[in-house]
């Protein structure tokens, strides 16, 4: 996004209006360059049954661990004009809370759910150091991201 007239667009598999008809079809479209980086796991090195990829996708985007956003150039004068959140639930907020839960749904609750980040937990199920860095990066990443779309 630092380069003045480059497409960019974070997005995941589990959103395939956000993956193909605004990220791959607007990336297309660009008279530049264009970068689309897409998110989805590798089932046997992340720990994931081979016929969850999508729900875990899902999970990397709600727990902020991989947000999706486009960066269009040509969408205005101002990187708040140009830098799209729209897909991400509850934009406005630090985490994602889902509906039936009383609590938000972070990174090391993502990783809960990875048998890769399993030596990162515990026997309490406490979380490493490192995966509270980690989920400290991924917050930061996301106040960022919120910043330059003008959300904070």
């Amino acid at each position: 996004m630092m380069h003045p007239h480059t497409f960019v667009a974070q997005t995941s598999c589990a959103y395939p209006n956000h993956f193909y008809y605004k990220a791959v079809t607007r990336a297309n479209e660009f008279k530049g360059p264009a970068v689309v980086n897409v998110y989805t796991t590798c089932q046997p090195e992340h720990g994931v049954a081979d016929n969850h990829s999508g729900t875990q996708s899902n999970l990397g985007v709600e727990s902020r661990a991989f947000p999706i956003f486009i960066y269009d150039p040509e969408a205005g004068e101002t990187v708040a004009q140009r830098l799209s959140l729209t897909g991400n639930l509850a934009v406005q907020e630090d985490w994602y809370t889902p509906p039936k839960s009383d609590r938000p749904f972070t990174f090391v609750e993502f990783a809960r759910t990875e048998g890769r980040f399993r030596k990162h937990f515990d026997r309490d199920g406490n979380p490493s150091a490192a995966l509270l860095a980690a989920q400290e990066d991924r917050l930061q990443n996301w106040r960022i991201l919120q910043e330059l779309a003008g959300l904070r």
